[in-house]
C-alpha cells in the first residue's frame, strides 16, 4: 500500500512600511520661519522698493500715522515736505505698517510654503534615498497623504528573508523617518498554502483566533504609544457582529482578497520586535480550529486592548493575571508551528518570545531594540519539523 504523500506547507508574508518621508508639508508645519527673513522683503528694504509704491493716498496714511504716533507735532504740519516726511518714514520704519499689509507680495510668494527653500534644511524626499538598495525588497513604493511614503514589502516565502528585507527598508530610509503617529503604523499580511487546502478554507477561525489574542499581542510588542494611531486598528464592538467586521478595512484583523491583514502592529522601525510579532501571527494563522470565544472573554479582551490601544492605560493587576493565562494557552496553541518556524529563522522564536512577554514592549520607559541575535539556534540544537497538520502559510497570494 503505498504511503500517504505529506503535503509541505508554504507560507507568504509581507509587511508595509509607512513613514514620514515627503510627508514633511509646510501645513504641517506649526511655523514658516522663512517668513522672519523673508527674501523679498529684504530685497525690498535694500532697494527701497516700497518708496515706489507711495503715492498721494499713501504719503497721507504716513502723516497720519506720524502725528498720531508723535513723531511730528501737529503745529509742525504746515511746513512738513515731501523729502522730510520720506525720511521720518524711513527712519521710524513707518512703511512697514502703511505699505507691508497691502502689498500682496506674499499671496505668491515664491519661498514661503515652499519646502525647498525652508530654513530647517529637513526638506526630505524619495530623491534622497538609494532607492536601488532596497528594490530588491520591495512590491510597491508610493506616496500617501496620509503620512508620507509607503514601502510594500515582497511576499517573502522564508522568515530569513523577511528579516532581512525589513531590516533594509529601515535602515535604509532611518528611523526617524517611521514613527508611530495618528494613521502611520504597521501591517502585516499572511497567507498559505497546504496541499488542497489554504489559509481561505479557514479565514475566520484564523481572524478570530488572532482576535482572541490581541490583547496579549497588543501587550508584548506594541509601544505605549500605539493609541495615536486607535482608529485604524478597531477591535469588533460585539461578538455577535464579529464575524463581519474582520471584512472592514480598518479591523485589527482584515481578510482580504489576497492576505489576512493585521494591522495591531506599530510601525517596524523596532525590526526584531515587529519579526517576532509577525512570526507569531503566522504561527496562530497555521492553526485550523477555533478557540472558544465567549461572551466574556470577549468583553474583557476588548476592554484591555482598548486601554493599549485607545487610551494608553496601566494595566490592572487582574489584567495582568488574565494575560497571563491566555499567554499560557498561546505557547500551547502555537508551539508546534513556532518550532517550524525557528527552523526557518534560525532563531529558538519560544524563548524569544517568553523574553518578550517577561519585558513587554508597552511597558518599556525607553525605546529599545529588541535583540532576536540573543535567541539564535546553537549548531547541535535540532529542530524536529513535523507535518504542520494544522495550517499552510501565504501572504500576499
Amino acid at each position: 500500500m503505498e504511503g500517504v504523500r505529506k503535503c509541505k506547507i508554504v507560507y507568504k508574508i509581507g509587511t508595509e512600511i509607512e513613514t514620514i518621508i515627503s510627508g514633511r508639508t509646510c501645513e504641517d508645519c506649526s511655523y514658516c520661519a522663512i517668513c522672519d527673513d523673508c527674501p523679498i522683503c529684504h530685497d525690498c528694504q535694500e532697494n527701497h522698493y516700497y518708496c515706489d509704491a507711495c503715492d498721494e493716498e499713501i504719503r497721507q496714511r504716513i502723516l497720519e500715522y506720524a502725528i498720531e504716533h508723535e513723531l511730528i507735532n501737529k503745529d509742525e504740519i504746515k511746513n512738513i515736505d515731501d523729502s522730510l516726511l520720506c525720511e521720518i518714514c524711513l527712519s521710524s520704519y513707518i512703511w512697514q505698517d502703511v505699505i507691508c499689509p497691502d502689498c500682496g507680495r506674499c499671496e505668491d510668494c515664491q519661498y514661503a510654503y515652499n519646502p525647498e527653500y525652508c530654513p530647517y534644511n529637513d526638506y526630505y524626499n524619495i530623491n534622497d534615498i538609494d532607492i536601488s538598495k532596497i528594490e530588491p525588497y520591495l512590491d510597491n513604493y508610493y506616496y500617501d497623504e496620509s503620512c508620507g511614503m509607503e514601502f510594500v514589502t515582497k511576499p517573502f516565502l522564508s522568515l530569513r528573508e523577511y528579516w532581512e528585507a525589513v531590516k533594509a527598508i529601515v535602515q535604509t530610509v532611518g528611523k526617524e523617518n517611521i514613527s508611530v503617529e495618528d494613521k502611520c503604523g504597521g501591517h502585516i499580511n499572511i497567507s498559505w498554502t497546504n496541499g488542497n487546502k489554504s489559509w481561505k478554507d479557514y479565514e475566520k477561525i484564523i481572524a478570530k483566533n488572532i482576535l482572541f489574542f490581541s490583547d496579549l499581542l497588543s501587550y508584548m510588542f506594541c509601544c505605549n504609544e500605539t493609541y495615536w494611531r486607535n482608529s485604524y486598528k478597531e477591535f469588533p464592538s460585539y461578538l455577535e457582529t464579529l464575524e463581519n467586521d474582520i471584512y472592514d478595512k480598518y479591523c485589527a484583523v482584515h481578510i482580504k482578497d489576497y492576505a489576512i491583514e493585521i494591522r495591531i502592529p506599530d510601525s517596524p522601525k523596532d525590526v526584531d520586535n515587529h519579526v517576532l510579532f509577525s512570526a507569531v501571527l503566522l504561527a496562530i494563522a497555521m492553526k485550523t480550529y477555533e478557540i472558544p470565544f465567549d461572551k466574556e472573554t470577549f468583553r474583557k479582551t476588548k476592554e484591555i486592548y482598548d486601554k493599549i490601544n485607545y487610551y494608553g492605560e496601566k494595566l490592572s493587576k487582574e489584567d495582568k493575571a488574565f494575560l497571563k493565562d491566555k499567554f499560557k494557552l498561546l505557547k500551547k496553541f502555537i508551539e508546534k508551528p513556532l518550532k517550524a518556524l525557528s527552523h526557518d529563522l534560525g532563531i529558538d522564536l519560544m524563548k524569544a518570545l517568553e523574553h518578550r512577554f517577561k519585558n513587554p514592549k508597552y511597558e518599556e520607559e525607553y525605546e529599545e531594540d529588541f535583540n532576536l541575535e540573543q535567541f539564535a539556534i546553537k549548531p547541535k540544537f535540532k529542530v524536529i519539523v513535523t507535518a504542520l497538520v494544522q495550517l499552510p502559510l501565504t501572504a500576499f497570494a
